[in-house]
């Protein structure tokens, strides 16, 4: 009787783990020989929704498995044309928004989209998201696709200093609040700390923000989420709350908590100075930066720095790389603004007028 209840009792137990690992929302596979019992699996790959309210975007697990750079790119139109099962949310390539074709430069690593005329009759607001869905969904493939263009009907869609517009995922935010009229952009530089975390080194990027904040806020905050490519380290706490950055007279104010005192991983204190000033003073009007920590000058001290003082750049700090063989030897890698002159003579060359008029 007693060997029968310990039977039932394990029945019971195997039964109630199964229940709750099977509540927890994973795919579990039962495995034959010396393998583990239970393998977890994670879907890498997505697409993005809009919501109804087209304010925001949501990242949906969608596999995309192709033999060429070129069929993935397709398999993710195809992925973004799906109409969602959620009704709370719509895909975004749908209404004016429709995709004719696609172009891939694997020298560039340049993902052309071109879309119908009907286009530019979408709202502004979504227009941007359409843009960052379909620019986040392809640069997840970041070793094949860095860079994504759009063609809308005949004509190359343009920055507004009338240059070739590439665009990358890190240049979106998923979601933004109020109306998506009100974000900007700007190019900038900031510095994070070197791969051995002695020096700072740049890093160029887009900054994307609301009109309620300014630019120096914007800069801040994004050394605090901290670097984008690989080799760079943070160099702020992800602690650190932006109490207020301000400029006045030439003078950028910069309002800290406390966690702006802590070292990150050990590395000197003058970083976390210079990351914030080198990346504010090369910002036009800025010549100087001045800490407060809660709202006061700090009087004390960090390794012997004190901070109580007006800041000017320091780029001494910088790294910069030496180079390895004469220059003469060296293929030296291309700007963004080399590439978009590269590109637009391509497009020019090949005609995209003439592309569309074969379809």
């Amino acid at each position: 009787m007693m060997r029968k209840t310990k039977c039932l009792a394990l029945i019971f137990l195997a039964v109630c783990l199964i229940l709750v690992f099977a509540g927890c929302g994973r795919t579990f596979g039962w495995l034959e020989g010396d393998a583990e019992d239970v393998v977890t699996t994670e879907v890498t790959h997505g697409v993005y929704w809009m919501d109804l309210g087209e304010t925001k975007l949501m990242k949906v697990p969608y596999e995309i498995e192709g033999a060429s750079t070129e069929e993935m790119i397709g398999l993710c139109i195809e992925g973004l044309q799906k109409t969602p099962e959620d009704n709370a949310y719509k895909s975004v390539l749908s209404g004016d928004a429709r995709v004719v074709d696609y172009t891939y430069q694997s020298g560039n690593k340049l993902a052309t989209i071109y879309f119908d005329e009907s286009y530019n009759k979408q709202s502004k607001a979504r227009e941007i998201l359409v843009r960052a869905a379909v620019v986040k969904t392809l640069t997840q493939f970041c070793d094949e696709i860095h860079y994504v263009s759009f063609v809308i009907g005949t004509e190359p869609l343009m920055a507004k200093d009338g240059t070739l517009l590439m665009m990358r995922g890190k240049d979106f935010v998923n979601s933004i609040s109020g109306s998506m009229e009100y974000v900007r952009e700007d190019y900038v530089t900031l510095y994070f700390a070197s791969e051995d975390g002695t020096k700072l080194q740049a890093e160029d990027v887009i900054v994307k923000y609301l009109s309620r904040i300014n630019l120096e806020t914007a800069v801040v905050n994004s050394l605090i989420s901290g670097p984008f490519s690989d080799g760079l380290k943070p160099v702020l706490s992800p602690e650190i709350v932006v109490n207020k950055v301000n400029v006045k007279e030439g003078v950028c104010y910069v309002d800290l908590n406390k966690k702006f005192l802590e070292r990150v991983e050990g590395q000197s204190f003058e970083l976390n100075i210079y990351s914030i000033v080198n990346s504010l003073t090369q910002i036009a009007g800025i010549t100087r930066v001045q800490f407060l920590i809660d709202g006061v000058i700090f009087d004390g001290a960090v390794e012997g720095t004190r901070i109580d003082g007006m800041f000017e750049k320091n780029m001494a700090l910088v790294y910069r790389p030496e180079s390895k063989a004469p220059e003469s030897l060296i293929e030296l890698p291309k700007s963004d603004d080399a590439l978009k002159k590269d590109i637009e003579q391509q497009l020019k060359e090949n005609g995209v007028a003439q592309k569309q008029e074969t379809k």
